[in-house]
C-alpha cells in the first residue's frame, strides 16, 4: 500500500497530492516542476491511499477559498 502526500505547488499554491517517494511532480495548474524534496516541497499532510489524499485535497482548497 502507498503513502501518499499533500502539498502545495511552491509557485502558484495549487494544492495536490503525490507518492511518497516520488521524484517530482508537476504543478496541473501553472506547469513548473517540483522537485519532491524536503527543499522543493512542504508536505502539508499525509494520506494512506489516494481516496485519503482527494479528500484532503479538497479539504485544503475550501481552506483557501
Amino acid at each position: 500500500m502507498a503513502n501518499y502526500i499533500v502539498f502545495a505547488c511552491p509557485k502558484c499554491g495549487m494544492i495536490r497530492y503525490a507518492r511518497e517517494g516520488q521524484k517530482t511532480a508537476k504543478c496541473l495548474k501553472c506547469g513548473y516542476q517540483i522537485r519532491m524534496d524536503p527543499t522543493g516541497v512542504r508536505v502539508l499532510a499525509k494520506a494512506k491511499d489516494a481516496r485519503d489524499a482527494v479528500e484532503l485535497v479538497k479539504l485544503y482548497k475550501a481552506k483557501l477559498k
